[in-house]
């Protein structure tokens, strides 16, 4: 039997997010499309319980507050960390920028061969994101895969936009 679920389409979160659709599932939560009632499209992305009760809850919170301080046309922008109940059960999650586009996995998934100028071009924006996180703010994402590399087709070619620092640390933690 599928797994539920967390969210419906049209359930309100906070009394400030207006669920539109579910996008997708990884290993440590569900993302949703969501309307924020002010500032319009964001993606929802909500922990899953098991992840934040086996981990230490600042531990859970440390990707959106990485992420917080990045801004960057190339690393998706985070904007909230919060929780919010449903059936007597609190559920963290953290809104960040919708990118109308797909996963690096998903084109990879429908096309067997990326011209070599596209796959530059996406690479080069994912690089300049990083540059970004480790000049800017010494943080090193250590988790680079198809999967949190996402496409924005809002310009005339696919832009890389670095996503997912779940596992990223402040550089001078891994010199300890």
């Amino acid at each position: 039997m599928p797994e539920k679920q967390i969210l419906e389409k049209g359930e309100l979160i906070n009394n400030t997010y207006e669920t539109s659709f579910f996008i997708g599932k990884g290993a440590f939560g569900e993302v949703y499309r969501v309307k924020h009632k002010l500032m319009g499209l964001q993606a929802m992305k909500i922990f899953k319980e098991n992840y934040v009760g086996k981990s230490n809850l600042e531990d859970v919170i440390a990707e959106g507050k990485i992420l917080i301080r990045l801004n960057h046309k190339n690393i998706v922008k985070v904007y909230e960390i919060n929780t919010f109940n449903k059936n007597n059960r609190e559920f963290y999650f953290m809104t960040m920028s919708f990118v109308s586009g797909e996963s690096l996995s998903e084109l990879l998934k429908r096309k067997i061969y990326i011209e070599a100028p596209a796959a530059t071009a996406i690479m080069i924006d994912v690089l300049e994101g990083l540059s970004h996180a480790n000049d800017h703010n010494l943080i090193a994402h250590r988790d680079i895969t198809p999967d949190n590399i996402l496409l924005s087709y809002d310009e005339h070619k696919p832009m890389g936009i670095l996503t997912d620092f779940g596992i990223a640390v402040l550089l001078d933690k891994l010199k300890k």
